[in-house]
Parts: C-alpha cells; structure tokens; sequence
C-alpha cells in the first residue's frame, strides 16, 4: 500500500532525461522513503494487537547478541553500531555480551543474508541504510517484508567533495563540467546503486542536460573508502555521510563543496546546500534496527527498549551531533508512529 509512488525500481531504471523523472520525484526523496519506512514497521506492527507491546517484557537474551553491520570498519553502519555496543557494554543495558559483526557487500544484502541464516533467533539484529531498501527492490533480492522491523534511530546526512587538489571549487562547476562532457569526472559513493546518492548524482546530470546513464561511477562498500579515493586523487568527487569524509576533510586531503540536505547542517554551518547553489536536488537517509524474520511481538518490545535507551545516552547525542545525525526514535509502540503508519 505504501508503494503508491514511484518505486525505487522505477526510479532506477528510468530514463532521467525525461520529464517522468522529474527533479520534484528527486527532490521528495526523503519524504517517500519516509513513507516508505512507515510501511515497513505498518507490515509488521499494525496487524499485532496491542496489548501485546506490554511495558515491562519477560523475554531477554540469553547467548551473545550480535549486532551486525552492513559495511566495513569506519563506515557509517560500523560507527553507528559500534557506538551502540559501547553504549550497551558501558551501561550493563543486556545481561549478556555483545559483539559487532561486519557483513560488507552487495549493497548491504550480505548482511541481510546472514541475519536470515538465524530466522526467529532474537540474538541477531541488523543495522540498515536507507539505501538497503531501494535497492532490494531495484534488484529483487530479500526486501524489507523477511525482515523484522524494530526502530528507526536516526536521520543522517550526505556531503558532497572533491580533491584538495581540485580545481573545482563548487557544485555548480562540476554540474557546468557535466554539461559539457559527462565522461569529464568519476563519482564514488556507498554502498549500493540505486541508493539516495546514486540518485542525487544522477539528478544532477539530468539538470546538466547529460545522459545520467553514462555517469563514471564506482560503487564502494563504505563512505569511508569513498573519502579514501577522493582523498588520492583516485575519484573526481563522492558523496557520503560527513563523518566519513572527516578525515579526508580534516587532513587536507578534501574539500567539501555542498549538501543534498534540506537546510545546512548544525556541524558545517560554512556548507551551502544543493538548493542554495541553484540546483533543487535533496537526498537524506536513515539507519534503523531490523531482526530476523519471525521473531517475536515481545522480542520486538525488547530491544525497541533496549535501543531506545541507548540512544537517549547523551554518548549517542554526542555522537549523532558530530556526524550532523538527527535522532528520531520511532519504534513499535510509539503513538506517533503508530499515528504516522495509520496516515500512509
């Protein structure tokens, strides 16, 4: 039912010269695949009858938990779960240990994969990317229906960069490169195509008046690997979440030069966006918490709390401020959530 718009299908395989694609099916990026989450918790939530999502819950996890990731060390799935278990170790929040688990590759779906090796098992649990989404629909591998739904954490960002070395100084020098020649430079971005930086990327082509399907792209397992090619000259310009082109940035190594957010972000204030240079392209993503399909209501009650509670740590604040994240809790027995997912 939440697929009434465009599916990120369609998005995909669409030809972007066309006035089908848009840029106001771009520019609304973020509010379906809002919608979009919505109806990933309303398959799972709104058929459960809701006494079953009491406050205090008798299950609890008896083995090690393990909490996967679907990106390599230093990327952004990795920090933001390996910020969790520290949260969770720190506090004594499970009663027993915890590990993280990198699962890189195949735009997330590796990690996917794994966690349904252990289908009903509510000791795994996985962090996604928005991206995961569209492109198990682009692709037609497992999508979000064999999973578990548990919480949405947090809304991230994306930044656009380019060498030190550059000559680019702006995203509308490298749109105004485009126009004249599309092969002119190489764009890096993670983790999958498809995926919100793909398609913000492939809007800005559009925009230049170039086939967006001649684009040099190099699809990589992290943002940080990203920032890492940018860095050495290897790509022309990526696109990932700020904390993984921090070091780059803060080397000497990269420049940033622009945002797909809707506003500037709290920690680059100095950063204009898109829309503030001419172009009117916004692309944002979340990270939420998944189980394995057939886990249960109660599970599910279980580590919403759980995750819940880490992530009103002010270790989590920290950390989500310093990656210009904004924290947005919506869970299974959230009203507002349950007031959204009655809305879609």
């Amino acid at each position: 039912f939440f697929f009434k718009q465009k599916t990120a299908y369609e998005i995909y395989q669409c030809d972007w010269s066309s006035d089908v694609c848009s840029s106001d099916r771009v520019v609304h990026f973020s509010h379906r695949w809002r919608c979009v989450f919505n109806g990933i918790g309303a398959l799972s939530f709104c058929v459960t009858a809701m006494p079953l999502f009491a406050a205090e819950t008798a299950w609890k996890p008896r083995k090690t938990v393990e909490i996967v990731v679907g990106a390599q060390a230093a990327g952004a799935n990795d920090r933001m779960g390996r910020m969790l278990h520290k949260i969770l170790t720190d506090t004594n929040a499970l009663p027993v240990p915890s590990v993280v688990v990198n699962k890189p590759g195949q735009g997330q779906a590796l990690s996917v994969a794994y966690l349904n090796t252990h289908v009903a098992d509510p000791h795994y649990v996985v962090i996604l990317g928005s991206s995961w989404v569209t492109t198990s629909i682009a692709t037609g591998g497992v999508t979000h229906r064999e999973l578990t739904p548990i919480a949405k954490l947090v809304d991230t960002d994306l930044v656009m960069f380019v060498s030190a070395a550059s000559p680019v100084r702006s995203v509308k020098e490298l749109v105004e490169g485009l126009a004249k020649n599309v092969g002119a430079y190489s764009f890096g971005f993670s983790r999958s195509a498809g995926n919100a930086s793909h398609i913000a990327l492939a809007e800005l082509a559009r925009i230049a008046g170039a086939d967006s399907r001649k684009l040099r792209l190099v699809v990589n397992t992290s943002g940080s690997i990203t920032a890492t090619q940018v860095g050495g000259g290897h790509v022309s310009a990526g696109l990932s979440s700020s904390g993984s082109a921090a070091a780059m940035v803060a080397s000497g190594k990269a420049r940033l030069i622009g945002t797909p957010s809707t506003q500037r972000l709290p920690q680059l204030p100095d950063l204009p966006t898109l829309r503030e240079q001419g172009f009117d392209v916004v692309a944002s993503t979340w990270f939420t918490i998944f189980g394995p399909k057939g886990i249960s209501a109660e599970q599910v009650a279980y580590w919403e709390d759980v995750f819940f509670k880490a992530m009103r740590h002010p270790e989590a604040k920290k950390f989500a401020d310093g990656n210009n994240w904004t924290v947005e809790l919506m869970g299974a027995r959230s009203e507002e959530h349950m007031s959204e997912l009655q809305s879609h």
